[in-house]
């Protein structure tokens, strides 16, 4: 049911331009915004892989079970101007139900980054603004936690500064650091960048495995057989990681993944990173391509061939197509790992902003928060005071 929220506004400079801002509540109304939602995502400042629509619609299948859709489209005339993608779900702190808004495509186990609205370009401000008023409208929630929008995004400021004018507790704070690689215009370029001996391992690390076993690398582009290599991924990722990870473990987290990578592949912006040696698909590396930037997602590798550092060789084959083919830059996205710190030549940030409706249940949302980081203070302090033999 599509409900109308908030009220039509015209903007400061175009008193011509009416925008009207209405709830989108079901699966069926979802559908219907693709080509407007996957139009504004390519014409917008500020976009992501996980803010596009195919990820956000397969999420919400997959993963929307006991929660409410509530996704504010602006729109002026038959355009959409804008889109921030929520939804609704009752959780308990400290016994009590609290109602709760977050961002849709976040949730479960899966735990993407730049989450958040959409924008026409060069109308940003006024629409965070309208926007973010028409979320702090919504009935019945306790608590907005809103986490890991982009920080480029006008729309986190214009919320925090929406309910303070309305009187709401907000916080504003960092979600993730987040490292990335620049990427030059050539191969031997990047070479050229590094130290001497990380160039040395580099070439030798490739020329040991090339004289031990036939090895290829290959972007994968077959679009029937995707679905066996989704898996054969996830028994990599298993394989290197283990019980450290938790990614692919569920029916739900690989069938949202390969939906998206099909979607992806349609539209050339997955990129699957594989190695074959000796004929066995041994290591494989998960990233999409946007902007010219590549967003690595996981990566996996058989640890039978760890003598010959496999993950090691394939991410730099990956550098080298991402540098051939153009791109900018490589993001790593969330996660803590020594090659990233090694690689690194910048960083970035996602945010975080949460908003309290004056409830005894937000009450007790934020008192649980604050329990909740005291402990891990105490527990962190704990482990530095302790010295290990």
């Amino acid at each position: 049911m599509l409900q109308q929220i908030g009220e039509e506004r015209r903007y400061s400079g175009q008193p011509n331009a009416l925008v009207r801002v209405r709830l989108v509540r079901t699966a069926l109304e979802l559908q219907s915004l693709r080509p407007e939602w996957q139009r504004l995502h390519s014409e917008a400042a500020v976009a992501s892989v996980f803010n596009d629509w195919a990820w956000q619609a397969a999420w919400w299948r997959l993963y929307g079970r006991e929660r409410e859709l509530q996704v504010i489209v602006a729109t002026r005339g038959d355009k959409t101007v804008g889109i921030l993608p929520l939804y609704a779900q009752t959780t308990t702190q400290l016994g009590l139900p609290v109602r709760m808004l977050r961002l849709l495509g976040e949730g479960g186990d899966t735990y993407p980054d730049d989450l958040g609205p959409l924008f026409a370009r060069g109308e940003e401000a006024e629409l965070a603004i309208m926007l973010a008023t028409a979320m702090l409208r919504l009935p019945s929630y306790d608590v907005a936690a809103l986490a890991d929008i982009d920080a480029c995004s006008e729309f986190p400021a214009a919320l925090a500064a929406t309910a303070q004018l309305a009187q709401l507790r907000c916080s504003l704070g960092r979600a993730q650091r987040i490292a990335c690689l620049r990427l030059p215009e050539d191969w031997n370029d990047f070479l050229a960048s590094v130290s001497g001996h990380r160039r040395a391992q580099i070439r030798q690390k490739r020329l040991n495995l090339e004289r031990e076993h036939r090895t290829r690398f290959f972007v994968w582009n077959d679009a029937e057989r995707l679905g066996a290599a989704v898996l054969r991924l996830a028994e990599l990722h298993r394989k290197r990681w283990g019980a450290a990870s938790s990614a692919f473990a569920s029916a739900e987290y690989r069938e949202l993944h390969l939906a998206t990578m099909r979607d992806a592949l349609a539209r050339d912006r997955l990129r699957l990173y594989c190695l074959e040696i000796g004929g066995d698909l041994a290591a494989m590396l998960y990233a999409y391509r946007l902007r010219e930037h590549i967003f690595l997602v996981q990566a996996g590798f058989n640890p039978q061939y760890a003598r010959w550092s496999p993950g090691s060789v394939l991410l730099e084959y990956a550098l080298e197509h991402a540098i051939t083919e153009g791109n900018h830059a490589l993001d790593f996205l969330r996660g803590e790992h020594r090659y990233k710190e090694r690689l690194a030549t910048h960083w970035r940030e996602t945010v975080s902003v949460t908003v309290c409706r004056p409830t005894i249940a937000a009450a007790a949302f934020r008192a649980r928060k604050v329990y909740v980081a005291r402990t891990n203070a105490k527990v962190r302090n704990f482990a530095k005071s302790v010295s290990l033999p």
